[in-house]
């Protein structure tokens, strides 16, 4: 009977893992393209819109009203980043911020960049070198999630990230694919890879369900639903 029940235990905790585990449902939809290219979708607090090109343009999440911003908008969007102290610093001292913070002090002489807060303002994720890491919000607890992993986006439950791999032929960049990455383990998923889209800079709505991405190849704004 307790082999049963430890079995049971087992099958409950890996499904439940397994559901857990960001998928992608349906098809994408292009929601914003111009002549210019568009890129790094981010998206506003309430999910109605995404910013795009660090704040210059913006959209409906429907793909509604493509239209320049005012340039408080950036200035917006830069004081959303940087509502927590180390990630403030990482911003404005990418290439100091390890040599100046205890727990990042193994990182020390790398330029630390893209940092981003978990949802629930607890850790923050950053590239640094070739490798995505993890910390606590004070630079302690400091983890490797992965290499070669770019510009990672949290699920609203603050159990994953979705990042962006790239290959390019010396060159341009040639193909893109979106990872979902445990943050407790580092197991790394493919969550999106097509021919059809060289996909780029994730970012997951604040209800975590839908995943917004930059398409490098011809420019455009893509968004699809996730659970």
């Amino acid at each position: 009977m307790k082999k049963q029940i430890f079995i049971l235990s087992l099958l409950l905790f890996f499904g439940i893992g397994l559901y857990a585990q960001p998928k992608i449902v349906g098809e994408p939809k292009m929601i914003a393209k111009m002549d210019e290219p568009l890129t790094r979708p981010v998206w506003s607090p309430d999910g109605a819109k995404l910013f795009l090109n660090y704040g210059q343009w913006e959209v409906a999440a429907t793909g509604a009203g493509l239209r320049q911003t005012s340039a408080d908008a950036g200035n917006q969007l830069r004081a959303t980043a940087c509502g927590n102290s180390l990630v403030s610093q990482i911003i404005s001292e990418p290439l100091q911020v390890a040599s100046q913070v205890e727990g990042l002090k193994s990182l020390e002489g790398e330029i630390v960049f893209n940092p981003v807060l978990s949802p629930q303002g607890d850790k923050i994720v950053f590239q640094a070198g070739n490798g995505m890491y993890i910390c606590n919000t004070d630079g302690s607890g400091l983890r490797i999630l992965g290499t070669a992993l770019l510009r990672a986006t949290w699920t609203a439950d603050g159990k994953y990230i979705v990042a962006a791999t790239e290959g390019n032929d010396g060159h341009v960049i040639t193909n893109g694919e979106l990872f979902s990455v445990n943050v407790a383990t580092g197991a790394r998923s493919l969550l999106l890879s097509s021919n059809k889209y060289i996909a780029t800079s994730p970012a997951i709505s604040p209800d975590g369900k839908q995943l917004a991405f930059e398409d490098y190849a011809n420019g455009a704004i893509y968004v699809v639903d996730i659970q």
